[in-house]
């Protein structure tokens, strides 16, 4: 029989969590980012695929780039070479998101856009990754529950886990897990800090993220702990802003890019129907981008949503220029931060037809969890904000106090 290694040492804060294997039905991972919560929920994902051959298992994220972009690599990574390539793996269908395993297991992937994603066969085990930015969690969590009824009666095995960075008491992630009042009697916390990680994470990065967190955003995105963090200074709602659908036809299209490295770089595309309302269609938010891989990503949204220009954070000159060398339509941001708040702020209260003038696309999850959040006098978890502001122009009544720069 040929023996196949993963790669995988648990750190201290992960060990726990394993060890609650076939004890615990349900297990939440509760960590700050860069914590190892994701890659210590696919471990668990392939450990019960190998420890019950034939079993059916299923990951979910909050969309499909996050599929491509998070669950993929972190696979490859534990199996140490391209997924078909590894003993364990008979066949692989992208199209389909199923891996076979070798003696009959099943891996699908899942992506939670709309809640009724959460759907389908029965399960042996599921797995729920940054269930914070599942826009439907409260829906679509039971239904996945009901859905680990076995996919073989009493054959295997059943259980879940959510791998996430923590929100707010209250929420349905909270009630189910860790609320004294609400808490499942079969459910277990497993709460872990970015230290714990600390021998796998790049120079400075713990250091660097403690310098810019700080209070309730410490609290969960450092520590890994519920924390109750105000609400944001937009009048922000996902059941009256967030759609069902969107348009797909528009009359302008509009990108915004903020910069980043240790904390993610952003990227929002909006469209503009023809009264002048703005739609976020699409995001991209991903920490150590390059600027080719930012570029190829305005190009991949452009193929989609149309031509537009790239409205760019002004601080960074040289790389707008580098962008503009490339052939792309890049712009710095012309307007003082506070004309850009006020635009947005003004641009989700409802009119006298009952509409707002900003809709965001529910696949912008990150785009949606800083809005619920943001405040201005808070320079935090807005980047995403910022890539929005930029792309949004100034109606004339929030231009009196516009400048240009350069």
């Amino acid at each position: 029989m040929q023996r196949v290694q993963i790669p995988y040492s648990p750190h201290d804060g992960q060990k726990p969590f394993h060890q609650a294997r076939y004890k615990t039905k349900f297990r939440l991972i509760s960590g700050g980012t860069g914590s190892g919560k994701t890659l210590g929920g696919v471990f668990e994902d392939l450990s019960w695929l190998i420890e019950n051959p034939g079993c059916t298992v299923q990951i979910f994220e909050p969309t499909i780039p996050m599929v491509k972009k998070i669950l993929i690599p972190t696979l490859e990574r534990l199996l140490s070479c391209p997924i078909t390539s590894n003993p364990l793996v008979t066949d692989f269908n992208q199209t389909d998101k199923h891996i076979q395993f070798v003696k009959g297991g099943h891996l699908w992937f899942g992506s939670l856009e709309e809640p009724e994603n959460a759907e389908g066969e029965n399960l042996d085990f599921a797995h729920v990754d940054e269930a914070r930015l599942v826009p439907h969690f409260d829906i679509a969590w039971p239904s996945i529950q009901r859905r680990i009824r076995g996919s073989v009666p009493n054959k295997y095995p059943t259980g879940a886990i959510v791998t996430t960075t923590p929100d707010m008491p209250g929420s349905a992630i909270h009630n189910f897990f860790e609320n004294p009042k609400t808490k499942n009697p079969d459910a277990e916390v497993y709460r872990f800090s970015i230290d714990a990680n600390a021998a796998n994470l790049p120079a400075g990065y713990i250091e660097n993220m403690k310098r810019i967190h700080t209070g309730s955003y410490a609290e969960r995105f450092i520590f890994g702990r519920f924390a109750a963090v105000g609400m944001g200074c937009f009048p922000f709602d996902v059941t009256v802003h967030v759609p069902d659908v969107l348009p797909t036809q528009f009359s302008f299209v509009r990108y915004g890019l903020d910069f980043g490295w240790t904390n993610p770089s952003a990227l929002v595309a909006i469209g503009f129907d023809s009264d002048g309302r703005a739609y976020a269609i699409d995001e991209f938010y991903e920490t150590q981008t390059t600027i080719d891989a930012l570029v190829n990503e305005y190009r991949r949204m452009r193929e989609l949503y149309g031509a537009g220009p790239l409205f760019c954070d002004p601080t960074e000159l040289q790389t707008i220029q580098t962008i503009h060398s490339m052939g792309v339509d890049a712009r710095k941001y012309e307007y003082k931060r506070a004309d850009g708040i006020r635009e947005l702020g003004s641009r989700f209260k409802v009119l006298g037809d009952g509409k707002p003038r900003l809709f965001i696309g529910r696949q912008c999850v990150n785009l949606i969890s800083e809005l619920m959040e943001y405040k201005e006098e808070v320079k935090e978890n807005d980047h995403a904000v910022d890539a929005l502001r930029y792309a949004m122009p100034l109606t004339p009544e929030n231009r009196e106090f516009a400048y240009v720069i350069g």
